[in-house]
């Protein structure tokens, strides 16, 4: 499912922040790349060793090219991602003043400082002594790996308060059953216990062949589950979820968009009229734009030349719906690229904030720009749901900011951060690190980004038609709106 690939993505987010940094990013030198194409290799200035402020990573740049450390306070070793690794020694940006070393990791062309979040480090000597190359990071015991886990937790996680996790306590009831015996296996079950108390569905272990251990649950996904348990037709229940979710994007399809609809974006966008007054826009997925060979900015490049023809196609409707109640997430550069075709001028969508060792620091202000030509800016409905999640919350967010914009339906998921990718051993897991501060100093992690006008979009009574009945209600209200 398109999902996965947004979880791919997420663990190769790197992240970082210098305390009282400022947010004008309007008077930032120009960028250049940080692997010179022309020499193949890294530019002069960067020689060295950085260190991120709030996420645990080492930027070791002694060589001709860039190479990835995690830490945390008892521990220092080669951490291996190979997709993050190929990004800085390709497309990532930097300007830097004294010692300071601050990087945008993807290329956007002139979008690449408006569609993501600065990241900065800070110049140090060398290595700790006590690195530990991947190898040997590999090869340590169960219960240093344990220890590792928890620390990387404890020193990253930014919501342990609000989740009531309390890591002490949690390594001492549970490393009595760890020793140098433990099986991999063993182990891994062991540090799922962990994510999924966390009860974070971005807070997970992944072992090596790929199995992973997160909390899962939505409350929406409980009718889905209760329903299955009613019926005999179908034996499994993830062929249950596919068939719900087929029926709802065929109801989207067929019954509102009446088989008029247009898809596009690699099928990540479907729109079209639902009557005379009303535009529908539905945002399935927030990635997956183009081929997944191509580089985010192509994807951009081609969410930007569709959203422009869609937005010209509907500029007669009254008002439209955004409908994102089916979207996993993404990037958030995919969500500020759509909102930025219902604004005439800037609006701050968030303050994004990093966690770590006990403290939070101020990272990058995200704004959502007006796009260059085309915009709608009359009433626009965003319709979410609990299903919504991750990148999809943030767009919330950036919709939220633009004033003729309003939010309708469920509260999202809850699970606004990125994840944060840490190598443990033979084992991956990533954590929930940034708080994302939207501009009256409100944070949406955990309960999620509510709507401006509640309408229950799925419900036990009618689980495989409530979506569509939601719409034709939600109609409805806007007709009654634009009578009055």
């Amino acid at each position: 499912m398109h999902h996965l690939l947004v979880y791919l993505l997420a663990l190769g987010v790197l992240v970082g922040c210098t305390p009282g940094q400022s947010t004008d990013i309007e008077d930032l030198p120009k960028l250049q790349y940080a692997f010179s194409k022309a020499t193949k290799a890294i530019q002069p200035q960067l020689k060295g060793y950085w260190k991120s402020i709030g996420h645990g990573y080492i930027l070791d740049a002694s060589a001709d090219s860039i190479r990835l450390h995690s830490y945390t306070k008892s521990f220092c070793y080669r951490e291996k991602n190979d997709y993050l690794e190929r990004l800085m020694n390709s497309q990532t940006q930097f300007i830097q003043k004294n010692d300071t070393l601050s990087i945008f990791l993807m290329d956007f062309g002139p979008q690449t400082t408006h569609l993501q979040s600065r990241r900065d480090f800070v110049r140090m000597k060398q290595l700790p002594e006590n690195h530990l190359s991947f190898d040997e990071l590999q090869q340590l015991p169960p219960l240093k790996l344990f220890d590792l886990f928890i620390e990387t937790l404890e020193e990253n996680y930014a919501f342990s308060k609000e989740r009531k996790l309390e890591w002490t306590k949690i390594r001492e009831d549970l490393s009595k059953n760890i020793s140098d015996s433990t099986t991999q296996e063993a182990l891994f079950q062991m540090m799922g216990k962990v994510t999924k108390s966390a009860k974070d569905h971005h807070t997970k272990i992944i072992a090596p062949d790929g199995r992973r251990l997160q909390y899962t649950r939505t409350p929406s996904a409980q009718y889905v589950i209760d329903l299955f348990r009613k019926q005999t037709a179908v034996e499994q229940l993830n062929k249950y979820f596919g068939l719900y979710f087929d029926t709802n994007y065929k109801n989207i399809s067929d019954s509102l968009l009446k088989g008029k609809g247009q898809k596009v974006a690699n099928n990540k966008i479907e729109w079209g009229s639902l009557n005379e007054q009303i535009g529908y826009i539905h945002i399935h997925s927030l990635t997956g734009f183009a081929d997944s060979k191509l580089p985010r900015k192509q994807h951009i490049d081609t969410l930007n030349y569709y959203m422009e023809r869609i937005v010209k196609k509907l500029q007669d409707k009254k008002a439209l719906v955004v409908d994102i109640s089916f979207n996993f997430g993404g990037y958030d550069a995919a969500g500020l690229t759509i909102a930025s075709y219902f604004t005439e001028v800037p609006q701050l969508a968030y303050q994004i904030q990093v966690f770590q060792q006990g403290q939070f620091y101020n990272e990058s202000s995200l704004y959502v720009h007006p796009a260059k030509y085309t915009r709608f800016t009359k009433p626009v409905y965003l319709l979410m749901t609990d299903i919504s999640r991750s990148a999809a919350e943030t767009f919330a967010m950036q919709m939220k900011a633009i004033p003729q914009v309003k939010l309708v339906g469920m509260p999202t998921l809850g699970i606004l951060s990125d994840m944060l990718g840490k190598s443990i051993g033979p084992f991956y897991s990533t954590s929930s690190n940034r708080k994302y501060v939207a501009p009256d100093g409100k944070v949406y992690e955990l309960s999620g980004v509510p709507p401006d006008i509640p309408l229950q979009v799925f419900t036990a009574k009618d689980v495989f038609n409530s979506h569509k009945n939601a719409v034709r209600q939600l109609v409805k209200m806007i007709e009654k709106s634009l009578q009055d």
